[in-house]
């Protein structure tokens, strides 16, 4: 006596898988497959998020003051300059400056030195100009000393400075004294002339 199978045996599905070829399948995508730190570069690189602007002008100022030079405290550096002085700019009139430059040891490395640009007064806004120097390689005087530096604004500037943006050319003209102060190998007055350009926001102010 053949057994008759359950009906519910009988509406159970049969298991029968399917091979798919690959011509069916979809190709993943290319940023789907990009690392995301190389997918966010790319963004970055393409972004077309407008830049707050800065305000480009005309820069130059003409400062001049005492200067002493001594053995540099510093390795690696044989001298160090100090100035302070006074003059203008066609950014503020009246202001005060100091600079300091650093002669490596070795004499194939440049010069280097920064100058604080200070109108008077900027104990009230904050004003200030800071600027870092580069000696021009084979420009020297009669003398054998750097006078002609490349300058740039550095982050640091303040107030109507703060955020902005410029670089130029700094002119030195060294008038030696004979009479040397104790413990300087050279001293006198010292001249600046400095042109180029600086942006700022203008956000501090208008100055230009």
């Amino acid at each position: 006596m053949d057994r008759r199978t359950p009906p519910r045996a009988r509406r159970t599905p049969r298991f029968a898988p399917a091979i798919e070829g690959l011509e069916g399948r979809l190709a993943l995508s290319t940023v789907a497959a990009t690392p995301p730190r190389v997918a966010r570069a790319a963004a970055a690189a393409t972004d077309s998020t407008p830049q707050f602007p800065l305000r480009y002008s005309k820069f130059t100022g003409l400062f001049q003051g005492s200067y002493m030079v001594g053995a540099a405290r510093q390795p690696g550096f044989a001298t160090q300059l100090y100035m302070t002085g006074g003059g203008n700019t066609s950014a503020f009139y009246h202001g005060n400056v100091q600079v300091a430059i650093y002669v490596p040891e070795d004499r194939s490395q440049p010069a280097i030195g920064q100058a604080n640009l200070i109108p008077k007064g900027s104990g009230d806004s904050g004003d200030l100009l800071l600027v870092d120097l580069t000696a021009v390689p084979g420009h020297v005087d009669k003398g054998g000393r750097p006078d002609l530096f490349t300058w740039t604004v550095n982050d640091d500037s303040g107030g109507d400075f703060t955020s902005g943006e410029g670089s130029g050319t700094v002119q030195l003209t060294y008038f030696p004294s004979r009479r040397l102060p104790r413990g300087a190998v050279a001293a006198g007055r010292l001249g600046l002339a400095f042109r180029g350009q600086v942006g700022v926001s203008g956000i501090a102010g208008i100055i230009f």
